[in-house]
């Protein structure tokens, strides 16, 4: 009988505590729940529409000029008879011919169609490349003129070029791929007319001067001046420029951590366009903007594309330039964006610029704006647990 009234009074026990077990969970939770508000971020949801970076821009051409002949006499420089011992003659690659130099010789000359490779090797003279199909340059040398007409892929890294140091160092003209990476120039390097210009991490004691690039990225370097006119879309960060800058007409222009000494011509703003709409039950409140991983910078603007007169900050406005964007339910909103650069190089070939909204709930859309063909994939808000920054 004595066991029979222990069990039961064990189970009237667990009853108990259990009991007040959830009489302290419940409340605990419903308090976190309604603080939280995590019925109306369930409720939230909206989506990018349409958005566009630098779309259909196109750059305004130049004339190319001419290259110029051959030097005479040379020795003739193909895929079976490489120059690998010094010689002072004259190099001349034969049209779609291939030629590889590792040592010193004089000027060289690389035909159309043909390709140039020059490790660790002098050029003691000119080198010219007419309407060639590639010129590489690692570790190389270059005493004089360094010329590049219509050639179409170039790649220029860890050399030093114009030793000489008389007069210009270089100039590259033509639809061609150019990328100029830690290299000393000595005197100016003039680009023109080029379908993508990377020049990054390099050292030129003249004036720098991009035009006419369908796609220009000039990061890190350090010179006298810089003249960016006619361009596409054009990305400057990171330099230091010892005197004046000019930017002229560019389609699309976007700058940002330069060192300038000198004066400032022109404008450079990047603008980025998205449009999000609001396809929830809630209005939608969007407290933070993330370009290329990083808080807005930049300028802001944005409208409803109904038309209708938005809340912004504490008035009503047809257009507004600050944070919070409210967007009214069944409402779109059309967001401008300026793009600042972020400080060091990014990976190439570059192309597109990422973003991110987030909302009061902190629910966020995310996608990438790609050059030339708009917004990339349209995308919905999502309730995850994720925080931003860095937002990868």
């Amino acid at each position: 009988m004595s066991t029979i009234y222990a069990e039961a009074l064990m189970i009237v026990i667990v009853i108990i505590l259990s009991t007040i077990v959830f009489v302290w969970v419940v409340p605990a939770l419903t308090s976190n729940t309604a603080q939280d508000n995590a019925g109306a971020a369930y409720s939230e949801n909206f989506k990018t529409i349409q958005g566009q970076f630098a779309t259909y821009v196109q750059s305004i051409p130049e004339t190319v000029r001419n290259s110029p002949s051959p030097p005479t006499p040379y020795q003739t420089c193909t895929l079976s008879s490489p120059v690998t011992s010094p010689t002072s003659a004259n190099i001349f690659v034969p049209p779609n011919g291939a030629c590889s130099i590792t040592a010193s010789v004089g000027s060289v000359f690389v035909s159309p169609g043909a390709s140039l490779t020059v490790v660790g090797a002098t050029i003691n003279g000119d080198l010219n490349g007419n309407y060639s199909s590639g010129i590489n340059l690692r570790n190389a040398r270059v005493t004089g003129f360094t010329g590049l007409y219509y050639v179409q892929l170039v790649n220029i890294s860890g050399s030093l070029l114009n030793t000489s140091g008389n007069g210009a160092a270089m100039y590259g003209g033509g639809r061609g791929s150019f990328t100029m990476t830690n290299t000393t120039v000595t005197g100016m390097v003039e680009n023109e007319v080029g379908h993508q210009t990377f020049i990054i991490g390099n050292r030129i004691s003249g004036d720098l001067e991009v035009e006419s690039a369908d796609q220009g990225q000039i990061i890190n370097n350090t010179v006298a001046s810089l003249d960016l006119d006619q361009n596409g879309v054009i990305v400057i960060s990171g330099n230091t420029v010892n005197g004046p800058i000019l930017y002229g007409t560019n389609g699309w222009c976007a700058t940002g951590n330069n060192r300038i000494s000198g004066s400032i011509s022109g404008s450079c703003i990047g603008n980025t366009e998205v449009d999000v709409m609001n396809t929830g039950s809630i209005p939608v409140k969007l407290v933070a903007i993330y370009l290329s991983n990083l808080p807005l910078a930049g300028g802001l603007s944005w409208q409803l594309a109904s038309g209708k007169q938005a809340q912004c900050g504490t008035t009503q406005s047809l257009a507004c330039t600050q944070l919070p964007i409210i967007i009214p339910v069944r409402d779109m909103v059309q967001i401008t964006m300026r793009w600042t650069p972020p400080p060091g190089a990014f990976p190439l070939p570059w192309d597109y610029v990422y973003f991110v909204f987030v909302s009061s709930h902190s629910n966020f859309v995310d996608g990438y704006l790609y050059f030339s063909i708009g917004l990339g994939l349209p995308s919905q808000s999502r309730l995850e647990n994720r925080v931003c920054p860095p937002c990868y």
